[in-house]
């Protein structure tokens, strides 16, 4: 293979220009085939699915889990209610004016005139509203001496001075029909402990005003809503500002949480990686002293990632985001290459022998580090396996590519060999003699034998949120009013025909009843208050007609029309109600439910296609969560949703993923080795410091208690790739010389602090899931650069040299 790439190097410098020309080419095909391909961000696709959970999956990505801005608007200790109201009409005011096309809709502010929109619609609709109680109410109400009771107080109502409001229901509705049914409705309201006060959502006590503002956007779509934030903050102090000592607000929601994360990442990666580049370009120009030798260094890199995006968009029509994001950071892999050839050439070694000591264990550990990443192809995760492809072409392109170009870029220096650097220095001395290093890493691997275990896998993904402190007081202080962060169960009834979806939900609301009454709910939001399945409207407008037979129909028309007269009304004034009594009722599509702007349909009901669902919110003691699945585990389609727990559920299978994922790169890595080297002894030199690496690396984790997450555990395939070729340069290294150690020492100390600046450099990160990426890196490429230069040495002279000389 040295032979090979010496032989293209010659023929290279024999026709330079055809090379330019053709590198030209090859990138540019490369980039127009990059740029035909589309990416789906959807950071769910790293969980895998399987048979298990496919149909979970297919729920969750149907149900509308609604994220909603809530607006607290909280009186203070010089305002009053009407300053409240005050500040909520112009809050309202002020957003429809700025932000109209960020907002899907705003609850919590309700007219007067939705108010008898909503009442007439459960009128006009009475049957499919009423219950038993409600009909032995009723009944009692049509009694002689009840009508005129009735009758008698509905005159006093009319004309007294709210009589023109009342007139337009008590007319049409004498027995007050309307506001029996919408009684059932408060299952969709949000707390017994706020009331409508001039047409706001007002606690009992009038110090709050809660308003639900639902995003145009998704929270995935942090460019808009970054706007609609900030709009949002501008419009908060400008409006605490003018209310000062009266009335504040504040802001709790997935989306702003979202947002504050989106900026806390850019925040965090333009700082941490402006000072990295600036760090690595410095100590590459000073190392390699060549100006130009940043751009030779990643030229290799940039060709790895586009011919493996180019790859991937014959065999994708689209791949994720996610994992090309995780990609560009397992990317710092194929700088080995570069570093390793760089390193050769500056300590003068010609060409020849440039190759003769470099094409062999670099190829080697391309091909071992891309089968080792293929292993994520058995995970049953698209982002994952995208991530798997992508990462084992960009480190198979790289390497040969560092190969070919590098040479040609890169002469050196004649006077570098006089001019020794610390690094030159460090890779010079011999840790494997040092008596403090090997007992340090004996003592961390004993260690590491009693804290392994303590290293657990964090399953809950909103650990890795960053809140800004006025969010964390906004939430707290909703929690106190409407216990906002209690545990919240979602109960769903899915399926593909809307009719049993529904019939489906109507078993599901009456569980709901049930375990109410049963106190196991502190309380619940359901759509079965209001839409029902064509079979249970069709049963209810039975139990309607079943109550008013024809005998009972005149009876209380002759009642009302006697007493009536009483009053001056005429036999024609509650003309409305008789016709009522006589309408053919006919049951309601869920469209037809929409009409009631005031009930929040949308947020219940949602659909993918032909497959459907319906949602119910459920507010539970930690207590009792497990008797309300149990109340549902026998339910055909419907899934009891605890978010957190669906998480670690999914989240745990890829742990267990992973488990198996790492026992199959080692198994690949010792065949590719022993297929290489042919050698038994050689291979357990290279392995065992490999496997120490990830042993002490999880000690140190749990000695520290650090957690595993859903980043940071794939960033464990990066460790152990950087890991695999630290071994390979040092065995090919050791077997070559003093000298040819050296080199590679160096290159290998380039590559940890390459790593190290790169991504480790993130421990200066406030957000938590870039933090845990930095503690990880730095933990195991450490580890893998002591253990290789200390373990490695003592292996080989035993295993190695000892039996050779033995044999001597």
């Amino acid at each position: 293979m040295a032979k090979w790439f010496y032989k293209l190097y010659n023929s290279i410098q024999s026709h330079k220009a055809v090379f330019v020309i053709t590198l030209c080419l090859v990138f540019g095909a490369l980039v127009w085939m990059t740029s035909t391909l589309k990416f789906d961000e959807d950071i769910s696709k790293l969980i895998p699915t399987t048979s298990e959970n496919e149909q979970l999956q297919n729920v969750l990505n149907t149900v509308q889990f609604a994220d909603k801005i809530i607006v607290n608007i909280e009186r203070e200790d010089h305002g009053s209610t009407e300053d409240l109201t005050d500040y909520a009409t112009e809050f309202l005011d002020s957003l429809s004016k700025r932000s109209s096309d960020y907002i899907k809709d705003v609850q919590g502010n309700i007219e007067d005139e939705t108010i008898f929109e909503t009442l007439d619609f459960v009128y006009t609709n009475a049957p499919l509203f009423l219950k038993d109680a409600d009909y032995q109410q009723l009944s009692n109400k049509l009694h002689p001496d009840s009508i005129a009771k009735i009758t008698e107080r509905n005159y006093k109502t009319l004309i007294s001075p709210s009589g023109i409001v009342a007139k337009k229901t008590i007319v049409k509705d004498p027995f007050g029909i309307s506001l029996m049914g919408i009684k059932h409705l408060e299952q969709l309201g949000i707390s017994d402990e706020f009331t409508l006060k001039d047409g706001f959502l007002v606690s009992k006590d009038e110090q709050h005003i809660l308003l639900f503002i639902t995003p145009e956007y998704p929270s995935s779509n942090t460019n808009e809503n970054s706007v609609f934030s900030e709009q949002l903050y501008q419009l908060q102090e400008e409006l605490n500002n003018a209310y000062s000592g009266k009335v504040k607000s504040s802001y709790f929601g997935g989306t702003l949480i979202a947002v504050a994360n989106a900026k806390q990442i850019k925040n965090d990666i333009q700082l941490t990686v402006s000072i990295a580049m600036v760090l690595l370009m410095a100590v590459f120009i000073v190392f390699y002293r060549k100006l130009t030798i940043p751009i030779i260094l990643f030229v290799p890199t940039i060709f790895g990632g586009l011919l493996a995006i180019a790859t991937l968009s014959v065999i994708r029509t689209e791949i994720s985001a996610i994992s090309l994001g995780i990609g560009a950071v397992l990317l710092g892999v194929t700088l080995d290459y570069s570093l390793h050839i760089l390193t050769h050439i500056r300590n003068n070694e010609t060409v020849k022998e440039l190759f003769d000591g470099v094409s062999k264990p670099i190829l080697m550990s391309s091909l071992t580090t891309a089968l080792a990443f293929l292993c994520l192809l058995f995970v049953d995760s698209q982002a994952l396996q995208d991530l798997g492809i992508f990462a084992a072409i960009s480190v198979i392109g790289a390497s040969v590519f560092a190969l070919i170009f590098i040479p040609q870029a890169y002469k050196g220096c004649s006077n570098n060999a006089s001019k020794s650097t610390i690094l030159d220095r460090m890779a010079a001395y011999d840790f494997h003699k040092n008596k403090l290093v090997i007992g340090g890493i004996a003592a961390l691997l004993l260690l590491s034998a009693f804290t392994y275990h303590r290293v657990a896998f964090n399953k809950d993904i909103s650990n890795l949120n960053f809140q800004p402190e006025r969010i964390k007081s906004a939430e707290a202080a909703l929690d106190k009013l409407i216990n906002v962060s209690s545990k919240s169960l979602y109960v769903v009834a899915f399926g593909t025909d809307e009719q049993h979806v529904l019939e489906t939900n109507d078993g599901v609301f009456k569980t709901l009843q049930e375990l109410e009454q049963q106190q196991k709910l502190i309380s619940y939001n359901s759509v079965g208050a209001l839409v029902a399945s064509n079979k249970t409207q069709q049963d209810h407008i039975a139990n309607w007609n079943h109550f008013w037979t024809p005998d009972l129909k005149q009876q209380t028309q002759d009642e009302l029309i006697t007493n009536g007269t009483k009053f001056g009304f005429k036999p024609t004034t509650f003309q409305e109600f008789y016709k009522l009594l006589d309408h053919d009722f006919q049951p309601l599509s869920i469209e037809a439910y929409k009409d009631m702007n005031v009930i929040p349909i949308d947020d219940f009901i949602a659909r993918d296609g032909d497959f459907m669902t319906i949602s119910s919110v459920l507010n539970v003691e930690n207590s009792k969560i497990q008797h309300v699945k149990d109340a549902f585990k026998n339910s055909k389609n419907t899934l009891v949703i605890d978010r957190q727990a669906i998480n670690e559920i999914l989240l745990g299978h890829l742990k267990n993923d992973f488990n198996k994922l790492l026992g199959y790169c080692l198994i690949a890595v010792v065949l590719l080795l022993v297929l290489f080297y042919k050698n038994l002894r050689l291979t357990l030199v290279t392995v065992i410091p490999i496997i120490i690496t990830w042993v002490v690396t999880i000690g140190i984790m749990g000695l520290f208690h650090l957690e595993f997450n859903i980043f940071n555990i794939i960033i464990s395939t990066f460790i152990f790739g950087l890991g695999v070729d630290y071994s390979i340069f040092m065995t090919n290294g050791m077997r070559s010389g003093v000298a040819s150690m050296t080199t590679h020492k160096t290159s290998i100390i380039l590559s940890v602090l390459t790593t190290i600046l790169g991504v480790g450099v993130l421990i200066f990160a406030k957000h938590p899931a870039l933090h845990s990426l930095a503690s990880i890196s730095i933990i195991g490429i450490l580890s893998a650069m002591f253990i290789t230069f200390t373990i490695q040495p003592l292996l080989y002279k035993f295993l190695i040299l000892k039996p050779k000389n033995g044999n001597d």
